[in-house]
């Protein structure tokens, strides 16, 4: 026979063997020993609105609270933290490279590790929310949050009140050229002889300084790798 995994949303309420019995929640009727009235469970009802009872262990084993976007992020953390763990104890284990040996693919499961790892450090940030701030991010979460708008800098750098933005694109028009204090008159004059008479901002990145310059800035290679990028709040 195959495995197979379900899933299903109901809505349940905590009460005892002998309630569910007495509302009529039981497929049959029955005549309880002592103290049986009185086992814990739950009265579940699913969405085809079929209403049944569940004891306690069975139901808690199958089952977890999710009312709240603090309780689903609770669930899918758990669920990754499992599928995590064992991912990483394959990869690390010496029947890795035996089991998996084309390189490609080796990598790819080193790489979802990765992945999964990040997944799991950004659901602990939503989970904080704005009492714990985003740090130790790699170089690729740290672009991902310049693309959004945000403000980056890393723990380790020198220069105390750096920080790093991304330019956002413009289309500056003709009317404001000659007005612009960034261009000298000669480049001005250049743009404004042509017929498309406009310039377009792309994607820069620029590093601001405690002072208020402005400086174009690339990465470095230790920035590359570096894992202490956070967030300006």
């Amino acid at each position: 026979m195959k495995k197979y995994i379900g899933t299903k949303q109901i809505e349940a309420e905590p009460m005892t063997l002998g309630e569910a019995h007495d509302r009529g929640f039981l497929q049959v009727k029955r005549v309880f020993e002592d103290g049986e009235r009185d086992n814990d469970g739950y009265h579940v009802k699913y969405q085809d609105g079929y209403e049944s009872w569940s004891p306690k262990d069975v139901f808690e084993k199958a089952y977890q609270v999710a009312e709240t976007h603090i309780d689903r992020l609770c669930i899918e953390k758990k669920d990754l933290a499992e599928k995590f763990e064992k991912c990483s104890a394959f990869v690390r284990s010496d029947k890795f490279r035996e089991v998996v040996k084309d390189d490609i693919q080796a990598f790819l499961l080193v790489l979802q590790r990765e992945l999964m790892g990040r997944y799991n450090q950004v659901l602990d940030y939503r989970l904080f929310e704005k009492s714990f701030y985003m740090e130790h991010m790699s170089f690729g979460m740290a672009i991902e949050a310049l693309k959004f708008g945000l403000a980056i800098r890393r723990k380790g750098w020198n220069g105390k009140g750096l920080f790093v933005v991304k330019q956002i694109p413009a289309h500056i028009t003709e009317e404001i050229i000659p007005k612009m204090q960034s261009l000298p008159q000669s480049a001005k004059d250049i743009i404004m002889s042509r017929e498309n008479k406009v310039i377009d901002y792309t994607s820069q990145m620029l590093i601001i300084n405690p002072d208020g310059r402005a400086d174009s800035w690339v990465p470095s290679v230790s920035d590359v790798f570096a894992e202490d990028w956070e967030i300006v709040l």
